[in-house]
């Protein structure tokens, strides 16, 4: 004689791989970030000292240094206290005249958004790709809040910032573009002033912020 079905234990068992799943899913960038900080060589956690544009930051140097790939993350100078780090796979207008080049439209509103979202002392993790440094010997990686937000996925989401191609391949490349696509047909943020990087709309060159930005440039030659 067949035992009969325990639904119950069945049922029990079920409901409990539904909520494993759910909080799995709920919380995946978190659980994502803490395997990585704790068993990956390629993140690192460290602090936030400076914001010097949309894309570039200043920040302590983590502790726990690593060495992936015989390469060292830490720029080889024994005095040195900070890194400068690039968001990799973004780019954003400039926010500030330089000896190379000018002040961009919307670079000031850029450096504001990532300013408020990076205070000084905020902790964050630097998640590495293959390479590690750009040509300047800026370290590049992605900037993980400990929430589980990317932000440089975030900056190309509310139009902050351009896609940026790299001599190399970087791991998101495709789902960076695919963001960007999203944010220019919503028109978000610098996508009302551009048509694509770095060539401004017309109708955008009648208007005051325009006016204000050519005369701040102007004050700065």
């Amino acid at each position: 004689m067949e035992e009969p079905i325990n639904y119950i234990l069945y049922g029990s068992i079920l409901v409990t791989l539904l909520v494993v799943i759910l909080i799995v899913f709920l919380f995946r960038r978190k659980i994502m970030l803490f395997l990585m900080t704790n068993f990956s060589d390629k993140a690192v956690k460290t602090k936030v000292l400076e914001v010097l544009e949309g894309d570039t930051i200043v920040v302590d140097i983590p502790k726990n240094t690593i060495q992936p790939n015989s390469e060292t993350i830490s720029v080889n100078a024994e005095n040195e206290t900070t890194w400068t780090v690039r968001l990799i796979g973004v780019d954003t207008p400039e926010s500030r005249a330089s000896l190379y080049i000018d002040e961009a439209p919307f670079g000031q509103e850029a450096l504001a958004y990532v300013e408020e979202r990076l205070t000084k002392n905020k902790e964050i993790i630097l998640v590495f790709d293959e390479h590690l440094f750009d040509k300047f010997g800026k370290h590049l990686a992605y900037l993980y809040l400990p929430s589980g937000e990317c932000l440089n996925k975030t900056i190309l989401k509310e139009g902050y910032g351009w896609t940026r191609n790299h001599a190399f391949d970087i791991k998101f490349k495709s789902e960076f573009e695919k963001t960007q696509e999203k944010a220019r047909q919503k028109q978000k943020g610098l996508w009302n002033i551009y048509i694509t990087k770095g060539i401004l709309k017309e109708e955008y060159k009648e208007s005051e912020h325009y006016k204000e930005y050519r005369k701040r440039v102007d004050e700065n030659e």
